[in-house]
């Protein structure tokens, strides 16, 4: 367990809060002006937020020393691919709410919850699969000496 606390955790939220603000802002502004729908405005967000997360997390959350083309098509494929799960799962399981709250509001708790099923999917992705041998190497790097 604490393999999986160490401070790249504090470093991906820091800098996942900031691409939250950014790109939630826009999802949200733009799914309550009625421009694009669910599927555009939450594509948005992670257009936005994914691209200022990419540079963000490879250089300060996993010290990335990869090939840069390699890491950044991992990352986009990683991106989509958690993209899918989340916002496909989410109104799934907010479907309920349709009858009770209406449909616009039921859109945006589900656009919530595939928020927060996203960052944890990403988070596990981007440690383990996207900047792997990165992490260990900034790891190996920050390992007392003796």
């Amino acid at each position: 367990m604490k393999h999986l606390l160490d401070k790249t955790l504090g470093r991906y939220m820091l800098v996942n809060f900031l691409c939250w603000g950014v790109g939630t802002g826009v999802m949200f502004l733009l799914y309550n002006l009625h421009i694009g729908g669910y599927w555009a405005a939450s594509a948005s967000n992670y257009l936005i937020g994914g691209t200022l997360g990419y540079f963000l997390n490879r250089r300060y959350t996993f010290h990335s020393t990869g090939r840069q083309l390699t890491d950044l098509l991992k990352y986009i494929l990683h991106m989509l691919v958690c993209y899918f799960i989340a916002y496909t799962v989410a109104p799934k399981l907010c479907a309920g709410l349709i009858e009770q709250l209406g449909l616009h509001a039921a859109g945006n708790v589900a656009l919530t919850v595939g928020m927060v099923f996203f960052t944890v999917l990403n988070y596990f992705g981007q440690r383990y699969l996207v900047f792997r041998g990165s992490h260990k190497n900034a790891e190996d790097k920050n390992a007392p000496r003796g």
